[in-house]
Order: structure tokens, then C-alpha cells, then sequence
């Protein structure tokens, strides 16, 4: 049996063409019956446990973790480069798998979670190095990223509009932190007097988030954008 529109090949137990959706019988008309082209207890595909792909990522995490520790301990007696491997795996859990564990994360929260984690790591080295570093650089580095970050995924993920205002005021912000940056390297290991490559950065930034603001000021403008760029 054909289908009268398109002429593929049906089975006699469908109503309608699969293809083009024809009514393949009039509906007073008694149809034969006929294999059903699908098994009716078909069962659903098995899919991948979430637990246990969990699992399994977290005992990759901690196989490296238990390994360099023991390597460490065995031929130095006490923990010196174990604690870098182990900060860094720990970092890099915090930010891949950690939000996996969760149905549904919250990307305001996990995103302060990983910069939190990575503050740590700093604070971490610091010690271990005998530097003095963290409070007067490392500290404010990662604080301002993390306010930046962190305010910049809050506006988008409850707003919900307003984009082209949230980049560019992420955009000023970075260009203002990029200032601060240098002379967070000044002040703490004396690199320079005053600021030098920090004002380039500023500068574009200011550029970019200026061009932004008028282009959502602008209407015509903004579905011009919209058009060219496919969003």
C-alpha cells in the first residue's frame, strides 16, 4: 500500500502517512488488520546512571589525589609539591563536577564557589611559599572577579533581557579592574610608580561598553545589530 500524495510505502495498520500526514483510509471505512510497523512494548533505551558517571568522575579525582600524596609522603617524609597537585585537582572538581551533582545548580552560587576555591588555592601557595602576597594582591584579585563574575551571571540569570546593558557594564567594570590590578602589582612587589598598560585596557573597555549602551539605547539600531549578527 502507497499513499496516495506521496506515494511512499506504508503499512496497512497506519492512519496516516508518516511523510506528508495523509489520511491514508476514510474514517468510515473499515481497515484491515495488519502488523503494527513498531513492536508495541518497545522498551525505552537504558540510559547512563547519573550516579554513577558521578561515581566514576569522582574516583578519577581522587585516584591522582591519593597517588601524588602518597608519592609525596614515601620519598620526602612530608607533603611539598603533593599540596599543588591536590589544590589543583580540588579547584578543578569545584568548577566540573561539583555542579553536576545537582539537578538543577544555581549558577550565581557555583560561580562564587569557584572563585572562593581558587582564593583558597592562592592562600594555600602562599603559605607554602612563605610569601606575603595574598592579602595585599591575591586577596582583592579574585574578590573583584569574583563580584564582577558573580554580578554579571546574577542580571542575566534573573533578568532574563537587558543583555547588551549587563555586557557593557561587565565590560566598564573589567576595564576599571584591569586599573586596579596594576597597581595591586605595584603597590605589593613594586614593579613600577605609576600606571602604565592598565589605561589601554580601560580605555577599550570603555569603548566597547559606550558602543553597547547606544546600541541599546537605539532601537533601529539594536535590530540592525540583531539581523547582521543572527541574534
Amino acid at each position: 500500500m502507497y499513499c496516495i500524495k506521496c506515494g511512499v510505502e506504508l503499512s496497512d495498520s497506519e492512519e496516516k502517512c508518516p511523510l506528508c500526514g495523509t489520511v491514508v483510509f476514510h474514517p468510515y471505512i473499515k481497515r484491515p488488520d495488519g502488523e503494527k510497523p513498531y513492536p508495541v512494548d518497545r522498551k525505552p533505551q537504558e540510559t547512563a546512571s547519573r550516579s554513577g558517571l558521578l561515581f566514576i568522575l569522582t574516583m578519577l579525582f581522587l585516584l591522582p589525589l591519593a597517588t601524588s600524596l602518597l608519592c609525596d609522603w614515601k620519598i620526602n617524609g612530608r607533603i611539598l609539591w603533593s599540596g599543588y597537585v591536590g589544590g589543583a585537582l580540588t579547584v578543578f572538581y569545584v568548577i566540573v563536577v561539583l555542579p553536576m551533582w545537582f539537578r538543577r545548580p544555581i549558577p550565581v552560587v557555583f560561580v562564587a564557589a569557584d572563585f572562593i576555591a581558587a582564593g583558597l588555592y592562592l592562600l594555600y601557595i602562599n603559605f607554602a611559599t612563605g610569601g606575603h602576597w595574598f592579602l595585599s594582591f591575591a586577596f582583592p584579585v579574585t574578590g573583584g572577579l569574583m563580584i564582577i563574575a558573580v554580578g554579571a551571571v546574577a542580571l542575566m540569570y534573573y533578568l532574563r533581557r537587558g543583555y547588551l546593558y549587563i555586557i557593557a557594564g561587565t565590560l566598564m567594570a573589567t576595564g576599571g579592574f584591569m586599573v586596579l590590578v596594576e597597581y595591586l602589582l605595584n603597590y605589593t612587589f613594586g614593579l613600577h610608580d605609576s600606571l602604565i598598560w592598565s589605561i589601554y585596557p580601560l580605555a577599550c573597555c570603555l569603548i566597547l561598553g559606550l558602543t553597547l549602551i547606544i546600541i541599546a539605547c537605539c532601537p533601529p539600531l539594536r535590530e540592525s545589530v540583531k539581523r547582521k549578527f543572527f541574534i
